[in-house]
């Protein structure tokens, strides 16, 4: 009994002990983080957050609305053959210059030459056929008003005529038919410009209608840009626009507006800008992704803000604006135009309000910061 006593004795004092340390460790934890939050408060309080700053100014500023689009050639068409046939030569091959009326491609004509020579044949026939049978109704028809043979006869003989009459045209327009067919073995250029895309090759079989090449006019290229409703009223024929070309390191081209929509796409409610740019030296090539930009009016005495001074806060910009005891407040801005490295403000701030410029991401609304001297003024 003395030793179950004791043992029951160790456990609750075993317990206690535990208990005790435990409570010890929690404090001095406790006390630690507090003291540590102390000393941050007090050294931000004193120093604060180095940050630069800087006042919000007026100035002119031209907006400038950015389009994207493909570079497309200023005209361009799929060639094909206008009749059936293997193709025997094509003379030219993928950025190839082409005249108009230039032959690009011949298809094989040995069929069709066969064909011709058995049409001309029939014509032949045919003729050879209505000769003999305009000679037969001119004896009976002279048999018949001497009474020697009847009407009946006479009337086979003027019926045998005409038939051979109509065979004979069937035949005559046979043979046009396949001349016509003949001469549009030779595949020609409609205007001049050049080859884009070739389809196929030489001995390949080309159906009538299927293409063979694609040519096009790249002595000038059209960007056409996609323009909202909101948009099209600030755009106007003959407009220059700066042509910025990413696959060329952002090189710079000027392109006129030449034609704008007359009436918008449904349900998008979007219109088609037209930009022509000169194709300088060939450097552009059709398919090349381009940024347009296009001027908009000028805005006097518009209050801006750097653009690297937003920041962003659920879907919202704002900047952090400093009081005369240099803590911070958050604002949030409604912006106009934003690009060149600035922001247009149309509510939130106002003339000489102090804003942070940078170090934003070291702050929050309410803390104090340390304008350096060169930052201040």
């Amino acid at each position: 009994m003395d030793t179950a006593k004791k043992k029951k004795m160790f456990i609750v004092w075993g317990s206690i002990f535990c208990v005790a340390l435990l409570a010890i460790i929690s404090y001095r934890i406790y006390v630690n983080q507090h003291d540590n939050k102390q000393r941050a408060a007090r050294a931000t309080e004193v120093k604060g957050v180095a940050v630069e700053v800087g006042t919000v100014t007026r100035k002119e500023i031209t907006p400038k609305m950015v389009f994207s689009a493909n570079l497309e050639p200023l005209w361009s068409a799929d060639i094909s053959p206008k009749v059936d046939g293997r193709i025997a030569a094509l003379s030219v091959d993928e950025g190839d210059s082409v005249a108009a009326g230039m032959v690009v491609a011949t298809l094989d004509t040995d069929e069709l030459m066969a064909q011709v020579i058995q049409a001309q044949g029939s014509l032949q026939a045919s003729q050879a056929n209505l000769e003999q049978a305009e000679l037969s109704y001119q004896r009976n028809k002279s048999l018949a008003e001497q009474g020697a043979v009847s009407q009946q006869v006479l009337d086979s003989a003027r019926t045998t005529r005409d038939l051979n009459i109509g065979q004979v045209r069937s035949a005559q327009g046979n043979l046009e038919l396949l001349n016509a067919r003949l001469g549009n073995a030779n595949v020609v250029a409609p205007r001049a410009g050049v080859v884009l895309k070739r389809y196929l090759q030489s001995g390949y079989y080309a159906k009538a209608g299927s293409q063979i090449i694609s040519i096009g006019d790249v002595s000038k290229l059209l960007a056409k840009a996609i323009v909202g409703e909101a948009q099209v009223a600030q755009l106007a024929v003959g407009t220059q626009v700066k042509v910025k070309v990413g696959a060329l390191q952002g090189k710079e081209f000027v392109g006129v507006i030449t034609r704008i929509s007359p009436a918008a796409v449904m349900p998008s409610r979007t219109f088609t800008a037209e930009i022509t740019i000169s194709a300088t030296e060939g450097i552009l090539k059709p398919g090349m992704f381009v940024n347009a930009e296009v001027p908009s009016s000028v805005r006097q005495n518009a209050l801006v803000v750097p653009e690297g001074a937003l920041v962003s806060r659920e879907d919202q910009k704002t900047v952090y604006v400093v009081g005369s005891d240099n803590k911070v407040m958050q604002k949030v801005l409604k912006l106009g135009y934003v690009g060149d490295g600035m922001a247009e403000v149309l509510e939130g701030l106002s003339d000489g309000d102090r804003i942070v410029l940078s170090g934003q991401n070291k702050l929050k609304d309410g803390s104090m910061i340390s304008v350096p001297e060169e930052g201040g003024k």
